[in-house]
């Protein structure tokens, strides 16, 4: 059965398999009030390109999309330009990052909003130090965004908390003898890390404000290395548990790969911080992570400004087998309050 034949029956169940394409669902969700109506959903796997080939394909399937909401600000910008190469007008365009780019492409109007993803790196390093220093940080702690319109941008956009902001805050007042950059006492922690970037750029830029929120602190060795792939990562990480560092942190790219040596570092007494993805059946001295319930609060605070008056929305989400994905979805729905409409 080809794949086209297999999109026109599953279309008759309510979904479908763009041709060529990602999976798109032609389920409609709806806000209650009938004012937002998600029209169509589409995993372009977090790509450039195929955000712009299924944007293509969901313009020329709908005349009355009003807004786009991307998982990420490349596939929006993507989205955007489609929009100008089949000359619809008045779409707004709605991403996730953040990054200084992403702010540009508002304020030169490329797209409508940005929703910070932030690397929580000032966090991790103060955990990382509270840790070595003998003072046991929170199990887990969840941060809150930032929403970035051209309205806001000048202002830093407008902050979006989640809990872990406020026990950070605190930490910090609590601690400051501890989390500051003229230190009395003559100790320099190591703290080490194996990072894949794996040509992500957001990766890449965790890696470098980690070293920048590192480089603050003069009781601090940072030593943060490149790895190729997982063998490579493993590695490096077993080289930091011979040496005894004094702390590792972690980025998993896999929630299973790191954990046999988190445990093994944990043993030894190394503190260990995770960031973004938790290991999977270990307890880490600290996981990181920003709250994806905030970033889907504040995508429906953009969509509510941009379209006071609702609209017809098309979703163009990132793989859907990735928890980021799903969960960015199931938060953007429940801000707007959407539920199935047959």
């Amino acid at each position: 059965m080809n794949l086209c034949r297999t999109a026109l029956l599953l279309s008759l169940l309510g979904s479908t398999t763009a041709c060529g394409g990602g999976a798109s669902s032609s389920a409609t969700l709806q806000s209650p009030d009938g004012k937002y109506r998600v029209i169509h959903v589409v995993d372009a796997r977090w790509q450039q390109d195929g955000a712009a080939t299924e944007m293509a394909a969901a313009l020329d399937r709908h005349t009355e999309v009003a807004l786009v909401f991307a998982h990420n600000d490349d596939m929006a910008f993507r989205a955007s330009l489609a929009c100008k190469q089949k000359q619809r007008t008045g779409i707004r365009i709605v991403g996730i990052g953040g990054s200084a780019d992403a702010q540009k492409r508002v304020a030169d109007g490329s797209i409508d909003a940005t929703v910070l993803h932030p690397t929580c790196a000032d966090t991790v390093i103060d955990m990382a130090l509270l840790a070595c220093s003998g003072i046991a940080p929170p199990r887990r702690l969840v941060l809150g965004t930032r929403l970035y319109t051209k309205a806001t941008l000048a202002a830093g956009g407008t902050i979006v908390p989640a809990p872990g902001d406020i026990v950070v805050a605190m930490l910090r007042g609590q601690h400051a003898s501890v989390l500051t950059t003229t230190p009395s006492i003559d100790v320099v922690f190591r703290i080490g890390m194996a990072l894949r970037t794996d040509g992500e750029a957001r990766r890449t830029r965790i890696g470098d404000e980690l070293q920048a929120a590192a480089k603050r602190y003069p009781q601090i060795q940072f030593d943060c290395h490149a790895a190729e792939g997982p063998e490579q990562e493993q590695k490096l990480v077993r080289d930091f548990i011979a040496q005894n560092y004094n702390a590792i942190v972690m980025a998993p790219t896999d929630p299973t790969t790191l954990a046999p040596l988190c445990k093994e570092a944990i043993a030894k007494e190394i503190k260990v911080v995770v960031l973004d993805r938790e290991l999977a059946g270990v307890d880490c001295s600290c996981f990181v992570a920003c709250d994806e319930k905030s970033i889907g609060r504040a995508v429906a605070t953009a969509i509510k400004e941009l379209l006071p008056s609702g609209g017809a929305i098309v979703e163009l989400q990132g793989t859907m087998t990735a928890s980021a994905a799903q969960e960015r979805h199931q938060f953007f729905v429940e801000a707007l309050g959407l539920r199935k409409h047959p």
